[in-house]
């Protein structure tokens, strides 16, 4: 049995925290002994603890992913559960502590893509990065072709990097009485076409273009709803841009939502909006197990995920009018809604489960999973 320490510096449950628990759910506990090292108070606390995982709490680094106190308390944590393999997500300090502390398998995942700064593409930020992840990492899980990009780009050896798909647990699907009452809470008719997005509200989910898009849409299609599942840094400036284009009374900002079953049940279609780090998205595989077709842009990891015409449609970054149309070509087409709906729950059962994602996490843990 191979003892396993993850380590994660988030507080809040975003999309890492999420990928972690599909991973606990699916582990075979009889070769995996594993603890996860989380801050105090976490959020992903009680349910990593619900998986039956034991969590140790840090008192620094919350929400940093390098804090000179936080590497000594992550080794005095290492050299206590004495792991083969520390794992961290978006844990500078973590890799840091796991090196200085001799860990034979040291892994990190990449959850993230971006347009990495002209300083880490270029002679000496390119070598010295490379240098440093290379040194830290014995392995590295790229969640999309687009994230190992980014590490190959910024000089990490690609034969470090196995690229692993973010799988989801299939959502559950709510029952008639939970979407009728949460329809009722919302305002929303039987008769209304609801297009949702289920991510956090920050700049780089683009959920600007998204109310650009509601106004195009809205001009000649007043039984649109559009429910923005999730919280964030923007909130208010989104409130009062809906505001603005005269769009609120057709926009739903929930906040933060413990159980997204009900919501998903609720959607027409699932949007994604993203202009930057999307990497293969837990929101699309989510709605995707249910049968809700999708929309999104063509940043990153979009493309791998969305067959256009099969589960959905792709559609340029920061073009309302593109999402538009292709809203609107579903609205007026139900047997388009009723393919694409089925070509999406065929794509997550091919593509995109828990299940399939952990059996490659594990045959790397032991060193069978090719580049």
């Amino acid at each position: 049995m191979q003892k396993v320490m993850h380590i994660l510096t988030d507080s809040n449950i975003g999309g890492a925290g999420r990928l972690l628990i599909n991973y606990l759910h699916n582990f075979d506990r009889s070769q995996f002994d594993i603890v996860v090292v989380l801050p105090e108070n976490a959020a992903l606390k009680p349910l990593v603890e619900a998986e039956g995982y034991p969590v140790w709490e840090m008192h620094n680094g919350r929400d940093r992913s390098f804090d000179r106190r936080a590497v000594a308390e992550l080794r005095a944590m290492i050299r206590k559960f004495q792991p083969d393999i520390v794992h961290t997500h978006s844990s500078f300090s973590g890799k840091l502590a796991a090196w200085q502390c001799h860990v034979k398998k040291r892994f990190y995942t990449r959850h993230c893509a971006f347009d990495p700064p002209r300083i880490l593409t270029t002679f000496p930020g390119k070598q010295i990065n490379g240098l440093v992840n290379n040194t830290l990492a014995t392995d590295i899980v790229a969640v999309a072709e687009a994230a190992k990009k980014n590490l190959t780009d910024t000089g990490v050896d690609a034969r470090k990097i196995h690229v692993i798909i973010n799988g989801v647990e299939p959502m559950r699907a709510a029952s008639a009485e939970e979407v009728n009452a949460l329809r009722d809470r919302l305002g929303i008719f039987q008769n209304d076409f609801v297009c949702g997005i289920s991510a956090r509200l920050e700049p780089y989910k683009g959920h600007r273009y998204l109310l650009e898009t509601a106004a195009i849409v809205l001009r000649d299609h007043p039984n649109v709803r559009f429910l923005l599942v999730g919280d964030g840094s923007c909130r208010a400036e989104l409130e009062a841009q809906a505001i603005s284009l005269g769009v609120a009374d057709h926009v739903c900002f929930t906040g933060f939502v413990d159980d997204v079953a009900p919501y998903y049940a609720l959607m027409d279609v699932n949007l994604n909006c993203s202009i930057g780090t999307e990497t293969s998205s837990l929101a699309l595989s989510e709605g995707m197990s249910l049968g809700v077709p999708c929309i999104a842009t063509t940043f990153g990891g979009n493309p791998y995920m969305v067959t256009d015409g099969k589960n959905g449609f792709l559609v340029p970054e920061r073009d309302p009018a593109a999402m538009a149309e292709k809203i609107c070509a579903l609205m007026d087409d139900p047997a388009l809604r009723k393919k694409l709906s089925a070509g999406a729950r065929e794509v997550y059962e091919t593509k995109f489960t828990a299940s399939t994602m952990t059996r490659q996490l594990e045959s790397m843990y032991e060193g069978d999973l090719k580049t």
